[in-house]
């Protein structure tokens, strides 16, 4: 395949664009580590991008201090986040594989109502799930917000599933059944081994989901020692008579930031070393 060679107007145009966008997608995180690694006196208006001096007060105070969320919210989040992830991958992959594999009557109508229910914005979802929790004895429970989590990301990640594997040969699985492997040791020989990129994107967004989902546990959880950070993190903003508290919003926000960008960068190794079908078919 011959490659497009661009004109010097067309480099300088596509670098711009590039600037851009970086600038359009960096800056707002540069804004809040600016924030939350300087001192509060140098936090008020006017304001400057890049702090004369740099503390680690504003962080500490969030997780340790007299006036922190601590470390529990944050253990919250990690829970109700992996255990989402959990249940949206199983469920995503079993529905993914029947969708593919099965000739479902209205089987693309269907696929396309779950996508079209994943576009559904969670607030449009916060009155059925309060009353589905009240009625099944669940309000307020780590349970009912780790369900509410997963039904609101199941359905985009089962269209995702169903998408991996149809890229996957069904003469794959032929030739295990020939084998003398059952549609169980095929599942778990064959199909999840080539399937862990999809799978490893629709957890990963799950998590994400849940890790910074507001609305929902705001609603689902009255307890504030079972409260994530991101329903925590209002008491920075509803200090009554003393305005945003925006070292420590930024401080808690940054510290947000850290799993998650570890997460990324785990998954995406795995995504590199196991994408692709490789070898499995020959001829």
């Amino acid at each position: 395949m011959e490659l497009v060679r661009l004109s010097p107007l067309q480099r300088i145009v596509r670098a711009a664009a590039v600037g851009l966008a970086l600038a359009f997608a960096l800056l707002p995180l540069l804004w809040v580590v600016s924030i939350a690694i300087r001192p509060g006196s140098q936090a008020v208006y006017p304001i400057s991008i890049l702090p004369t001096s740099l503390t680690l007060d504003n962080i500490t105070g969030v997780l340790f201090g007299s006036t922190g969320i601590g470390l529990t919210p944050y253990r919250n989040a990690a829970f109700y986040g992996l255990s989402s992830a959990l249940i949206t991958a199983v469920a995503s992959t079993l529905g993914g594989y029947a969708l593919a594999r099965y000739n479902i009557r209205s089987g693309e109508g269907l696929l396309i109502v779950i996508l079209a229910l994943s576009f559904l914005p969670s607030a449009s979802r916060i009155v059925p799930l309060f009353i589905l929790t009240s009625a099944s004895g669940l309000y307020g429970t780590a349970q009912g917000v780790i369900l509410a989590y997963a039904a609101g990301s199941t359905p985009l990640g089962i269209w995702l599933m169903a998408g991996t594997f149809r890229q996957i040969p069904v003469r794959l699985e032929q030739a295990a059944r020939i084998d003398g492997a059952g549609a169980l040791l095929t599942m778990r020989r064959v199909l999840l081994p080539l399937a862990v990129p999809g799978i490893l994107v629709v957890g990963t967004l799950a998590f994400i989901d849940g890790w910074n989902s507001f609305s929902l546990p705001l609603i689902l959880i009255p307890k504030d020692t079972a409260q994530p950070y991101t329903v925590a993190l209002q008491r920075y903003i509803q200090e009554i008579g003393y305005g945003i508290n925006w070292p420590l919003l930024a401080a808690g926000s940054l510290v947000a930031l850290v799993p998650v960008l570890t997460v990324f960068a785990i998954l995406q190794r795995r995504l590199v070393r196991v994408g692709g079908l490789g070898g499995a078919i020959r001829g």
